[in-house]
């Protein structure tokens, strides 16, 4: 009697895994079909991404812009990093919207709360990209501009810029997640405000002499012609081009670069007016 109440327990056990399975089976074909379908849509959106990337920076002006995008995108993987996240974003809202189609009780509450911090994940995830790529432009804008003097200066400078830069974006990507920031963005904005007045005032006074040279070169252009040989202090030699900030004269040792302040502060005296006509 034992033996046939068991068979009859496990019989009954089948029966309602069978039925259990095959009222299951929408959902499970339901399932299935929402993680292919966000793969295939995972797949492309990444395809598109980086083809995005590309399209961007065929169409900027050559230049500047265009390499500091170039360093961004090649050298940090900026485009594979946001195509990546992205890739995952769409799959793991594939994984949310799978599972909630197998009505699991168990597993329906913890994937209602994934999917309502995915989006504050993604913008915060956009939110610190964009300060990566905005923070190497400006760095290199600051390079590009001090690129004819005070170059230690403006390195510092590029690099502090670029890093309050980054340093802001991730602060503000934090908050979107819900982070108290307060206190962190306080002290990164004196500290930020402090170290850029100084490294701004460093590279000012790093650049006073590549100013005078600009402004001296301005009376230089209008004062002196190339072929004429000039003799400044204890150099002398025949002006064969300038430059912004510098004049090159030829003597019998080679070319010597003369700053442009040298002819506003020197006595200067003009040997001859021998003017090579070929220039």
């Amino acid at each position: 009697m034992g033996l046939d109440d068991a068979v009859g327990q496990l019989t009954a056990w089948l029966a309602t895994g069978k039925q259990s399975v095959i009222t299951a089976l929408p959902n499970l074909a339901t399932a299935l079909l929402v993680l292919v379908v966000g793969w295939g849509l995972a797949w492309v959106l990444r395809r598109a991404v980086l083809a995005a990337f590309r399209r961007i920076a065929a169409r900027l002006p050559p230049g500047l812009t265009r390499q500091a995008w170039m360093e961004t995108v090649d050298d940090q993987r900026a485009g594979q990093v946001a195509a990546g996240g992205l890739y995952w974003l769409v799959l793991a809202l594939a994984a949310v919207i799978a599972v909630n189609a197998l009505d699991v009780p168990l597993f329906s509450g913890w994937m209602d709360k994934l999917a309502g911090y995915l989006p504050k994940l993604a913008v915060a995830a956009v939110l610190v990209l964009g300060g990566v790529v905005a923070g190497r432009l400006a760095r290199n804008a600051i390079l590009q501009t001090a690129s004819r003097g005070a170059a230690s200066q403006a390195g510092k400078l590029a690099r502090l810029t670029q890093v309050s830069i980054v340093a802001a974006a991730a602060l503000i990507a934090a908050e979107q997640l819900g982070l108290d920031v307060s206190l962190l963005k306080n002290v990164l904005l004196i500290v930020m405000s402090a170290a850029l007045g100084a490294a701004a005032l460093a590279f000012g006074l790093g650049a006073r002499e590549v100013v005078s040279d600009i402004l001296a070169m301005h009376y230089v252009n209008k004062s002196y012609r190339i072929g004429q040989v000039v003799r400044i202090g204890s150099q002398q030699g025949r002006i064969v081009r300038t430059t912004r900030t510098s004049v090159l004269l030829e003597n019998a040792e080679g070319e010597l670069a003369i700053p442009g302040r040298r002819f506003a502060n020197d006595p200067c005296v003009l040997l001859n007016e021998e003017v090579d006509r070929g220039a």
